[in-house]
């Protein structure tokens, strides 16, 4: 082949790049549609979209103590709270009984229906919350829907719990000097 053949065979090439990429794109978002309405219709027993209103009792799984080693005896929910309302990105802005609000909302996957033993007389919400109304405006109108993934919501007193890994990993460097 010649250089001219080689540089034709090129810019012919070139000329069908468009078209091939576009088919190639078409061709992904089809079989990725597909994957996510197979993943639905397999997973349709444990997908769940909870739509808490004003006032529902709800219970937060404690994401904190997933990492943590010594996870099997901890709570994994925190709760019973309340529902404030809902922000622009979906997650929820949520109170405990006392009315004191949590300073971030809290991603919709972590938060689970509260089913009483009892009924639960709730307080008038609009006077019971100990944040302005200005400050509850700005959570609803973010759009974040997670906005600390990894954030840290400790039951219990953590100085207690600090101390006895202090004490554990003392004893535990004392027999290994020993050795």
């Amino acid at each position: 082949m010649t250089t001219t053949d080689l540089i034709a065979t090129r810019a012919i090439a070139l000329q069908k790049r468009h078209s091939h990429l576009s088919a190639l794109h078409s061709k992904v978002m089809s079989v990725r549609l597909q994957a996510a309405i197979r993943f639905e219709r397999d997973h349709i027993a444990t997908i769940r979209n909870f739509n808490f209103q004003k006032g529902d009792l709800v219970l937060v799984r404690n994401t904190a103590i997933e990492k943590a080693l010594n996870r099997k005896m901890r709570p994994r929910h925190i709760g019973p709270l309340i529902v404030i309302s809902r922000n622009k990105g979906g997650a929820y802005i949520i109170c405990e009984l006392n009315g004191s609000v949590f300073d971030r909302p809290v991603a919709a996957f972590r938060v689970v229906p509260y089913f009483a033993r009892k009924s639960i007389s709730l307080p008038n919400l609009d006077n019971f919350l100990d944040i302005p109304t200005q400050r509850l405006q700005d959570m609803e109108s973010s759009d974040v829907s997670d906005p600390d993934g990894d954030a840290v919501y400790q039951t219990g007193d953590s100085e207690d719990e600090s101390d006895e890994d202090a004490d554990r990993d003392s004893v535990l460097a004392g027999a290994s000097d020993e050795e």
